[in-house]
């Protein structure tokens, strides 16, 4: 994995610009940059494994949700704690930082869900989804930690992003469509702290190639960034979230165009801002002829994005000197 790992991050390099293409090809003829047919089995091995996992562990899901009438709740908690105990066993005694305890670790992060679920529905704590969700994601918080997956330290993500959304949903009727603007806000705050986290805080915790972690964190804060600022073009009320969905969107620029290359959340950044200018002019021709709005935001788009790929075709083919 080494052989693979050496080339994932030459051609991570030539992404960011810090290598161009000849060098790529002066590298290429020393480290394979095309995996071997033994690197392609390791791969279909972990696919198959991770798979393994999440299916076996919906099926123990499901398979107590179908026969919820039929079974004693004892049966429920029985099947439930012994899935993970088993899991828990399984990592206990496999090698640490092994692919079997990865994968027994997530098992376990998922039953640790499932029995949190069964817990509430027998005895009707009263408590809140989101409430679930959270409560999932710390209870999880030192397997995750532990494990140093990639598998895991997702889960983890999407529970906290969970947890949020369901959160909102519970101050207003229609979440995101309804959501106040220091809700958004907040929202975009607590995005960007899981943003630093997967960026500074995943390499120090031993995570390898966590750049996919990254990109979603990414999507995560852009998106209600962008939602916000939208209607902050036509609402006073969200002028404090365009005023942040300036700044963050400044700095995030400075970060991954100027220190550390990346094009995908570059290629988020600028159909963002795209996005925003497009909800902008709509609110200047707000009072101006229907038929010439609507043509003069058409080729506004259309322009705009053309030149928006153009721009990112650019940065991923010529060096870093050129573009600045």
């Amino acid at each position: 994995m080494d052989q693979l790992r050496r080339a994932d991050q030459l051609l991570q390099w030539t992404e960011q610009q810090q290598l161009d293409s000849n060098q790529l090809q002066q590298a290429a003829g020393r480290y394979a940059l095309q995996p071997a047919t033994d690197l392609w089995l390791i791969l279909a091995n972990r696919v198959l494994l991770f798979a393994a996992v999440v299916l076996l562990s919906s099926a123990l899901i499901f398979f107590i949700a179908h026969n919820w009438p039929l079974m004693h709740y004892f049966a429920k908690f029985a099947l439930a704690g012994a899935a993970l105990l088993t899991a828990g066993t399984i990592a206990f005694f496999s090698k640490v930082q092994s692919l079997i305890q990865r994968a027994a670790l997530l098992a376990a992060a998922l039953m640790s869900g499932a029995l949190l679920a069964l817990i509430g529905q027998t005895y009707q704590t009263g408590a809140d989804i989101w409430q679930l969700f959270a409560s999932w994601a710390l209870l999880i918080t030192p397997l995750v930690l532990l494990s140093a997956s990639r598998a895991c330290y997702l889960l983890w993500f999407l529970l906290l992003q969970l947890a949020l959304s369901r959160y909102l949903s519970t101050q207003s009727e229609f979440f995101w469509l309804l959501a106040s603007p220091p809700m958004m806000l907040n929202l975009a705050l607590a995005n960007l702290l899981i943003l630093l986290f997967a960026e500074f805080a995943l390499p120090g915790l031993r995570v390898k190639a966590n750049q996919a972690l990254v990109w979603l964190a990414a999507l995560l804060l852009i998106a209600p960034l962008t939602y916000g600022a939208a209607i902050g073009t036509w609402d006073s009320d969200y002028r404090p979230n365009l005023l942040a969905y300036l700044l963050l969107t400044a700095l995030l620029l400075f970060r991954y165009w100027r220190q550390r290359r990346d094009v995908l959340i570059l290629a988020l950044l600028v159909f963002s801002a795209i996005t925003v200018a497009t909800s902008m002019l709509a609110s200047v021709l707000e009072n101006a002829d229907e038929f010439v709005a609507l043509n003069l935001l058409a080729l506004f788009v259309i322009g705009s994005s053309a030149g928006a790929v153009i721009w990112l075709k650019k940065l991923l083919q010529a060096p870093t000197e050129t573009i600045a």
